[in-house]
């Protein structure tokens, strides 16, 4: 809603970039379940990538073009190591710690848009909305990551009714969104 892409390769783009951003943040999950959500953040990604690559070529989109217009295979491949290096390290931090702070938003932003200048904003809105929305939990968030003030609002807990009603709302809203756009593109 915010981003307001106009065309479907800036959406395709947008909605990748934005599903990697808002769920990169639970990488630092360390539950026994640590292991699944890691699979199922990966699995997602990786997905959100080939279905963009797919619809590029059945389509005839220009998604591929319009990359290699704003970066080069160098700065992909340097940036994807460096997300990776970033990732890595947060993943080994205790969960709403690093992984959901300012400063890892910023990192992992900044990274973006050396491989993607164009996808920057949707990764960062959406990575600092997963965020936002943690605060509302009744654990505690160290938003200012490495210093130790950690702040809740402590409205719902993760997979709660209000949680869950709230995920709900905001996905429907995103998939209305984005079939009005695409309505509205074939018009």
């Amino acid at each position: 809603a915010l981003i307001q892409p106009n065309s479907i390769k800036a959406l395709a783009i947008c909605i990748t970039t934005a599903t990697i951003g808002s769920i990169i943040s639970d990488i630092d999950v360390t539950t026994s379940e640590s292991h699944k959500d890691l699979i199922k953040i990966l699995t997602i990604s990786i997905i959100m990538i080939i279905l963009c690559s797919i619809a590029d070529g059945v389509f005839h989109i220009g998604i591929i073009a319009f990359i290699l217009k704003q970066t080069n295979l160098c700065r992909i491949l340097i940036g994807i190591l460096a997300f990776l290096l970033v990732c890595s390290f947060g993943m080994h931090k205790p969960h709403r710690t690093f992984m959901h702070s300012v400063p890892c938003v910023l990192t992992l932003s900044a990274i973006v848009f050396l491989i993607l200048p164009s996808a920057t904003f949707s990764f960062g809105i959406s990575m600092l909305s997963h965020i936002i929305l943690d605060l509302f939990n009744k654990k505690k968030v160290q938003i200012f990551y490495p210093w130790d003030f950690k702040f809740a609002l402590k409205f719902c807990t993760a997979n709660g009714t209000v949680s869950n009603l709230i995920c709900s709302i905001c996905t429907a809203l995103c998939f209305i969104e984005i079939g009005i756009f695409i309505s509205n593109y074939h018009l």
